[in-house]
């Protein structure tokens, strides 16, 4: 079970995150919490919130998500190396959420020195949206796991970074097609990775669409959810984790997100076919943005070590390639 912990607008969102940790405690199951250094900043003030967090494992969610310049912009640069120190520059800075400059230390930082002692090795990148440049500064911050690709259905290894798959569904509301969903997956993978965002518990809408398109002139939160709603949501959140336990009890399942990073990772092998599904598939979150990328292609083949010079460009693609 991973969540996204990134709404440090909404007033709602810090008490749901604990109202979920509660819940986590009751039944004694372990989770991954990717954290942004927005979240990271806000969550200082809550300090009973963070002591619950500290139960988990805790990843790395980016420096601001959605404030624009986000990952798919400014890593959208000709030279590699350049979107490399963007990338380094930005994610240990803490970023002002209405202009999107740079003002001071933060980011990852903010989230080391929150959780001190405590090792922070995961990312995900916001929308699953990931560039090459960005996760190779990533891994010079200390990160070797990467849960933002769907390079691999299983966890996989490549330069110095394990790849881990796909999750099998973007958020938990309780509906029967997907528990069908969940025990499909249970059945027939190895790892199946679940992601929940915990502002939709309470939330109307994703707390960061007024990003859409350009950065906001103020924070305005999202409407939020009737009590009826939050209350079913998350009834339906508790049913989840008792069948969970439940699994885990019989020994059919394991929970534990250190056994996740324990187990040994294959070699990833990689075809000319594979980095242009990684790439278009990278690029969903930016294309949903009306965001057409001028160079991110180039950086993808640089990273899998494909020749781009015997390369022809298809149709298709939202990018270039270097000739």
């Amino acid at each position: 079970m991973t969540f996204d912990t990134e709404d440090f607008i909404s007033e709602n969102s810090m008490w749901v995150l604990h109202r979920i940790l509660e819940d986590l405690r009751k039944y004694d199951l372990e989770a991954l919490f990717f954290i942004t250094g927005h979240m990271t900043e806000k969550l200082e003030n809550f300090p009973a919130v963070v002591d619950l967090l500290s139960e988990h494992q805790i990843g790395y969610h980016s420096s601001s998500h959605t404030v624009h310049p986000t990952t798919f912009e400014f890593t959208d640069v000709e030279d590699y190396e350049q979107a490399y120190k963007i990338s380094l520059q930005r994610e240990t800075s803490h970023i002002n959420p209405l202009t999107g400059e740079m003002e001071g230390k933060g980011g990852i930082l903010a989230l080391k020195r929150l959780f001190h002692g405590k090792q922070i090795i995961a990312f995900r990148a916001p929308g699953h949206c990931w560039t090459p440049p960005h996760t190779e500064a990533m891994r010079a911050l200390g990160i070797t796991s990467d849960f933002s690709t769907n390079v691999s259905s299983t966890p996989a290894n490549f330069k110095g970074i394990d790849f881990y798959p796909y999750p099998i569904m973007g958020q938990w509301e309780g509906r029967l097609s997907q528990y069908r969903v969940l025990s499909i997956s249970l059945a027939r993978k190895k790892l199946s990775i679940l992601t929940m965002h915990p502002s939709l518990l309470v939330n109307k809408n994703d707390w960061d669409s007024i990003y859409w398109g350009m950065n906001p002139k103020q924070l305005m939160p999202p409407p939020s959810r009737s009590p009826e709603e939050i209350k079913k949501l998350l009834h339906n959140f508790n049913s989840l984790l008792g069948r969970i336990v439940k699994l885990e009890k019989m020994y059919l399942i394991e929970t534990s997100a250190r056994t996740v990073f324990e187990e040994s990772k294959k070699d990833l092998l990689v075809t000319r076919s594979d980095v242009e599904k990684y790439y278009k598939t990278s690029m969903n979150w930016a294309f949903k943005q009306n965001y057409r990328p001028k160079f991110l292609l180039d950086h993808f083949f640089r990273f899998f070590q494909i020749d781009i010079q015997t390369l022809q460009p298809h149709a298709d693609f939202k990018g270039t390639l270097s000739q």
